[in-house]
């Protein structure tokens, strides 16, 4: 009888059982974090753990084609949180731009 596949399914579940407890806490911080950056973290967790996922279903599924689309997730990923953090910081330098302007226009 041989053991290795029976042990290989039951670290594929633990793996999945924790990555599903680690989904669920990144979930709850995405939604109520104290602050933006906390959620912009807690997504790229979330797109990293998506990813982590996707590569041990290829090599469960025994499939190489799920590493390529683990990939380009990955990499859109990284990109969603780069543009987000631009946009997040274009952002703030206009309400900090505001509020020097209101201030010097408070001082006259």
């Amino acid at each position: 009888m041989n053991l290795q596949p029976f042990f290989l399914r039951t670290v594929f579940i633990v793996y999945f059982a924790v990555l599903s407890v680690l989904l669920i806490f990144s979930l709850l911080r995405s939604i109520k974090g104290p602050r933006f950056t906390d959620r912009i973290v807690a997504v790229n967790v979330i797109g990293t753990v998506s990813t982590a996922a996707i590569c041990i279903i290829s090599i469960y599924v025994d499939e190489g084609f799920f590493v390529d689309i683990a990939l380009v997730y990955a990499l859109l990923n990284f990109l969603s949180v780069v543009i987000l953090s631009h946009v997040v910081t274009v952002e703030h330098n206009k309400k900090e731009k505001n509020k020097k302007t209101n201030s010097r226009e408070d001082e006259k």
